[in-house]
C-alpha cells in the first residue's frame, strides 16, 4: 500500500480549545469575527493537519484555530475543517481506533493546517 500523506502522522493525547468560523474563508477578519469556540482532544496529529474528537457539529470548509501545547511549544494554528462524523456506528477503521477517546466527545474533525507546523515525534 502506497503512503498518500505527506507528513508522518503521530498518535497523541494533546487537549485543544479551537475557534471556528462561518462564512468565505477568504473574507475571514480574525481579528474582529466573533468565532464559535469549543474543545476537544487530538488523537493524531502531524506538521501537516490533526484529527480530533469533540461534542462539536461543524460543517467541513469551515476554517478554525487549534490552540494547544505539546511538551516544547505552544501553538495557535489556523486550519479548515475537512471531514467531521460520528463515532457511534462508525465502522471505519479509523473511527474504531478513535472510539478509546469517546469519553472527550462522540464527534470527531479533520483539520487541515493553513501551513505546516514544525513537529517532532519526541515532543508530543
Amino acid at each position: 500500500m502506497v503512503e498518500k500523506r505527506r507528513f508522518p502522522r503521530y498518535q497523541c493525547k494533546l487537549k485543544t480549545k479551537f475557534n471556528y468560523y462561518e462564512g468565505n474563508p477568504d473574507e475571514i477578519d480574525y481579528e474582529i469575527m466573533v468565532p464559535g469556540k469549543d474543545k476537544g482532544v487530538i488523537c493524531d496529529i502531524s506538521q501537516g493537519g490533526a484529527l480530533l474528537i469533540t461534542s462539536a457539529r461543524v460543517a467541513p470548509g469551515v476554517p478554525t484555530l487549534l490552540n494547544f501545547k505539546t511538551r516544547k511549544q505552544k501553538l495557535a494554528v489556523h486550519g479548515r475543517i475537512v471531514r467531521t462524523g460520528l463515532l457511534k456506528n462508525n465502522p471505519t477503521e479509523v473511527a474504531q481506533k478513535m472510539s478509546k477517546f469517546a469519553s472527550f466527545g462522540d464527534a470527531y474533525i479533520a483539520v487541515e493546517f493553513k501551513e505546516p507546523i514544525e513537529l517532532t515525534g519526541d515532543e508530543l
